[in-house]
């Protein structure tokens, strides 16, 4: 089994074709390759100053290090990111949309997941020309999403203009809360493999926490898996710059009620790479402060096959975009959040347990 294919530029020739086929990638297998639009040379700057980034001696890249932010974002070494525990193989710059005002630490009216609102640390006394290149692509792939949220809109009979003003724009005081890795999967020494010769885990089986990841990967090797409904895994093959591979998140598979599927998904490192693999997955979602409610899908065709797919006990499913949204940070970067959010208790299902929160508002 291969994953969809879909191009944006039917959109624009036949935009009822193309929500056809996007409902059906979303519905039945969660993840899909779209050859896109954007101008040439964005995509393959922003790889190309990313590999150049992680290529930088660790002193100058511990300089933008996440163990000093408290809202999870800069650099992250090799071996300090966990999926259910076990070590992720890779290294990795997180960012997120800039906030001018931070809410970092303050209990009662605002809520906890406030603390995600901050700014990026970048790496410009060692590598200016990083955050043009990364922003110019956020720009640009956030453009796609929109583009795609709206066919989803048409493929599931809702008007577009109902759920506009829950996303934001890409910076600003309100923006959408879209976050970045840049991430480098080094090659694996085959004296660390498994004694039963399996492959490393660069990322482990997980479901994205989000609304939709666009991904732009290196086209020399992927190493990127995707679970079907029976429990098998699809290797996603190696793409081209112009050619992003999307999937669902948690929050779009609330806000469908079920109907289209946050599917999980894995890296493996291989031994037989011999170079590291560079991958800028964009996780874009509604304001931080959206809460999303699963609609009405009754009139839709259910294609499906009825398994259920793959769930964790530790991973329950929050509509509220913050609240999804610091679970996974939490759960994925244990030292920072008990560094700096000692008052905060992480919960066995993921949920976080606070002293008092404020509630939100806005929903889907």
């Amino acid at each position: 089994m291969s994953l969809p294919f879909l191009n944006i530029s039917l959109r624009h020739s036949n935009p009822t074709l193309f929500a056809e086929q996007l409902r059906k990638s979303c519905h039945e297998v969660g993840f899909f390759l779209l050859q896109h639009n954007i101008s040439e040379g964005v995509c393959e700057t922003a790889l190309n100053e990313t590999a150049q980034f992680f290529r930088r001696p660790l002193a100058e890249k511990m300089t933008i290090s996440y163990e000093n932010n408290a809202a999870f974002r800069g650099y992250m070494p090799l071996g300090v990111e966990n999926t259910e525990g076990k070590i992720d193989q890779r290294e990795q710059v997180e960012y997120a949309a800039e906030y001018k005002d931070s809410h970092q630490h303050k209990t009662g009216e605002i809520s906890f997941y406030h603390r995600l609102r901050s700014t990026n640390p970048w790496p410009d006394a060692v590598q200016p020309s990083l955050r043009p290149a990364i922003m110019e692509y956020v720009k640009s792939v956030l453009h796609i999403a929109e583009q795609l949220r709206e066919s989803m809109c048409l493929a599931m009979n809702i008007n577009p203009q109902e759920v506009d003003h829950l996303f934001g724009p890409c910076d600003g005081t309100d923006p959408s809360f879209w976050s970045l890795k840049l991430v480098s999967y080094p090659p694996v020494d085959s004296h660390i493999a498994t004694a039963s010769g399996e492959a490393i885990q660069g990322v482990g089986a997980h479901t994205d926490s989000n609304f939709m990841t666009l991904i732009c990967q290196d086209s020399r090797s992927s190493g990127l898996q995707v679970q079907n409904v029976h429990g098998g895994w699809i290797d996603v093959p190696p793409t081209e710059p112009n050619i992003l591979v999307c999937n669902i998140g948690e929050l779009s598979e609330i806000w469908s009620n079920g109907y289209f599927l946050a599917t999980p998904h894995r890296v493996l490192c291989h031994s037989s790479n011999t170079h590291s693999r560079t991958s800028i997955p964009i996780f874009y979602n509604p304001r931080l402060d959206t809460v999303i409610k699963p609609m009405n899908t009754d009139g839709l065709l259910w294609e499906r096959s009825e398994q259920k797919q793959w769930r964790r006990g530790s991973n329950k499913l929050f509509g509220s975009v913050g609240e999804n949204s610091f679970k996974s940070l939490a759960r994925s970067h244990p030292k920072v959040f008990q560094r700096h959010h000692s008052d905060l208790r992480l919960l066995a299902d993921g949920g976080i347990a606070v002293p008092r929160e404020a509630n939100t508002t806005d929903s889907l």
